[in-house]
């Protein structure tokens, strides 16, 4: 198998088995882990249902209106605890008159006493009597019956039922039965015990006003369960209560019940598909709510605080203030947004949300069959083993670890952006925090496996060779299971000299510790710019450079590469003289005067492992290296600083600024070879090089047709256009000026190719 199929197996294993660990242990309950990632699970749901309400208007809903007991009610009705019950007797018949579709009260009230009224209906009293108005006037007012008598009449009011956990300290105990006098029978629902014990439950009833409740259209729990963290995110739709056995639905689901038309057997809960089936009367399905496994549904807030019509209490029992037409086909729900009631919740849309906007979300959404709807968990889990096993399998395709990090934060992003957008458009929750830590997880676990397993060898071989083998052949080793071995291969490749002019010099004016300090940092910047640029550092001899283009690893266009290297060392050179002079007087005036010169050649050297059995180096050899290295050194003689022989220029000349140098025979060889100098770029020539150039080709030509006075001129010409910069001693004009003073006395016959050779290096 090769080392590429061998990571990627492996990474869609590491994806496969992360995968299977975070989905099932993190949804073990009991598990450490479990409760903490379900909480940042939540947290990430009030962030997605605050991001779907952020725009909604305020009072943009009037299908349900909530009757507020709010400060204007209180300060024109007086306290609230004063009111007498009559004036929600008086509410529920004007807005009875209008024709809602039902009147919930999320309030608990207990039997009223009235000393006052039970007086003075006790008094008989004489109709002609001058206050017997006033008095009657007063009964009607504070009859407590009247509360009662209007919710028996009316038969759309729904009352809120409260139940408690016991409290033996304050004798609060378990209860066998409803509380005494209430008659439940057309309130609660039928339902298989095998369901019904899967609700929440409740030991006690903590209402106490019997008749009230008997005489309800229908009554139903009040209760909304925080989660651990304290936020009301979801909603119940029936409780179990113990004692008696009896199923009670929720207050919202039994005004929902009755308006859609499902009788007191037409819920039927489905806890392993988690759906709550509503059937009418006619047994057609009415509705399906996604449930959880209480049988609770997630609360689609339609909005923050006051989305839903809030109308003033004081102004809703009295006919004369709001036409009872208006609450034509209405639902009404009565509670309070008043802080000293003690009805704000905490909401993961808001933090201080009124409860009885709560029964609002919870009955509009069953209405408008308008619901949250959560992804099953094993759809959750096989989802979050395929996302860990594709990221397992993408993030080994790059040949190192750190190469695939944009693959896991791509695929963190793309997931939270489908999470987001499922929520957004189709109210589907998906889990956003596991799939984050399982594709975190898979990333690290594959990182250290190649850290610890794979790249174990790799290091070894770094540790072991590196102070003498390349680090690309260390890889190609690794890849190719090589050890080192001695011998070499043939090809085409660029040779690499450079040096720095009159080294030598230095040493006189700098102290050993400046020197090999000035030295480390020539050589640091220089062989960063060589690798940067795909070479292959040889080795160091004193202040030389040797490198090499195109080996160990194959380079495309090694010639330009090797030119455009020389002509950015030129110009680091530059920034690091002006850096040296802007340190004063540390270091001494041929500091500040470096030069360094180069000679680039291509063509076919041996490069590979020579040395001995013991110790070995990467090295090149050849003709081609051996020319290189004389067109570095003697790039001295023309007052230039980067000489290139034809071949390597054949390849770019058309990409680079040239001056055709010479046609010389270098010590040490035979045959002739055709050198130009490297200045720039294409099209980047500076200075007074476009009209130095123009004049000594002119020259050049001349010197070729052996016109030795005319090539005289012009090359003085030329030479006047020379950057004799400290440090230059010469230039290719005055090489050329003394050669034609010799030629004229010593004339080359006419069989001259044009070949100069050269008597040193």
């Amino acid at each position: 198998m090769s080392s590429t199929l061998k990571r990627i197996f492996t990474g869609t294993i590491i994806g496969l088995v992360i995968g299977i660990l975070v989905g099932l242990s993190t949804n073990k309950s009991g598990f450490f882990l479990t409760e903490l990632l379900n909480k940042y699970e939540l947290n990430s749901f009030d962030a997605r249902i605050r991001a779907r309400v952020s725009d909604v208007p305020e009072m943009s809903i009037e299908d349900i209106v909530i009757v507020d007991i709010d400060q204007n009610s209180v300060m024109e009705l007086g306290n609230y605890k004063d009111w007498p019950q009559a004036y929600h007797g008086q509410l529920i018949d004007v807005i009875s008159s209008g024709n809602p579709k039902a009147i919930l009260f999320d309030i608990i009230f207990d039997p009223e006493y009235n000393m006052s009224y039970d007086v003075l209906t006790s008094l008989d009293i004489d109709s002609s009597h001058s206050q017997a108005q006033a008095l009657n006037d007063f009964v009607d007012l504070y009859d407590p019956m009247q509360f009662v008598q209007a919710t028996y009449e009316s038969q759309k009011v729904y009352h809120a039922l409260v139940f408690e956990t016991t409290d033996s300290t304050n004798f609060l105990y378990a209860m066998d039965d409803e509380i005494e006098g209430y008659f439940p029978e057309n309130h609660t629902i039928s339902l298989p015990e095998e369901q019904a014990q899967h609700l929440p439950r409740a030991p006690r009833m903590g209402n106490t006003y019997a008749d009230l409740l008997t005489y309800a259209k229908g009554t139903g729990s009040a209760n909304f369960p925080q989660d651990a963290d304290g936020i009301i995110r979801r909603a119940p739709t029936a409780l179990y209560f113990d004692g008696p056995g009896d199923v009670y639905p929720s207050l919202s689901m039994a005004a929902a019940m009755d308006i859609l038309g499902v009788p007191k057997d037409g819920l039927s809960y489905d806890f392993e598909s988690l759906i709550l089936t509503m059937t009418d009367t006619t047994g057609t399905v009415v509705r399906e709510l996604p449930i959880d496994e209480e049988g609770r549904i997630w609360v689609n807030f339609s909005g923050p605080f006051k989305t839903f019509y809030y109308i003033p209490y004081m102004y809703c029992f009295d006919a004369e203030l709001l036409d009872p037409s208006y609450w034509e086909g209405k639902i009404a729900i009565v509670g309070s947004s008043l802080p000293g009631l003690m009805d704000l919740r905490n909401t993961s849309v808001q933090k201080t949300f009124a409860g009885v906007e709560i029964h609002a979300n919870t009955l509009y959404n069953i209405i408008n069959d308008d619901f949250i709807r959560p992804v099953k968990k094993s759809t959750q889990l096989l989802t979050l083993i395929a996302l860990s096993l594709c990221v397992g399998l993408l993030i080994s395709l790059p040949p190192k670890p750190l190469y695939s990090l944009p693959i896991p934060l791509a695929a963190v992003f793309v997931w939270i952006v489908f999470a987001y957008n499922q929520f957004l458009n189709q109210l589907i929750i998906w889990d956003i925090v596991r799939p984050i830590l399982s594709i975190g997880a898979v990333y690290l676990t594959v990182f250290l496996y190649n850290f610890l397993v794979v790249d174990k060898d790799k290091r070894f071989l770094k540790q072991t060779f590196s102070t003498y083998i390349s680090p690309e052949l260390i890889d190609r080793m690794f890849k190719d299971h090589t050890e080192p071995q001695l011998g070499g291969e043939e090809g085409y490749h660029t040779a690499y000299f450079t040096d720095i002019q009159s080294f030598s010099g230095f040493s006189e004016k700098l102290t050993p510790h400046e020197l090999v300090e000035l030295l480390n940092e020539y050589l640091t910047e220089m062989t960063d710019i060589l690798l940067e640029n795909k070479g292959t550092l040889d080795k160091y001899i004193g202040d030389a450079i040797v490198a090499f283009y195109g080996a160990p690893v194959p380079v495309e266009q090694h010639e330009y590469r090797a030119c455009l290297t020389a002509l950015i060392m030129q110009d680091r050179l530059v920034e690091l003289r002006e850096k040296w002079r802007s340190e004063g007087d540390r270091w001494p005036e041929i500091v500040h005067n470096m030069q360094n010169r180069i000679g680039i050649n291509s063509g076919q050297m041996v490069t590979g492992n020579m040395g001995s059995g013991m110790r070995m180096n990467y090295t090149m050899m050849g003709d081609t290296v051996n020319l290189a290295a004389r067109l570095e050194a003697s790039a001295k003689q023309y007052g230039i600083y980067i000489q290139v022989a034809e071949t390597t220029y054949q390849k770019v000349k058309d990409l680079f600024e040239w001056r055709d140098l010479d046609y010389v025979r270098v010590m040490g060889k035979t045959e002739p070879v055709h050198v130009y100098e490297l200045i720039s770029e294409k099209g980047k020539l500076t200075g007074n090089y476009v009209q130095l150039l123009e004049v000594y080709n002119e020259a050049l030509a001349c010197y070729i047709a052996q016109k030795w006075d005319e090539g005289l001129a012009l090359f003085k010409k030329a030479d006047a256009l020379e950057d004799m910069f400290p440090g230059r001693k010469t230039n290719p004009s005055l090489v050329y000026i003394d050669r034609c003073n010799h030629f004229k006395e010593n004339p080359p016959g006419d069989d001259w190719n044009g070949v100069w050779t050269l008597t040193s290096k």
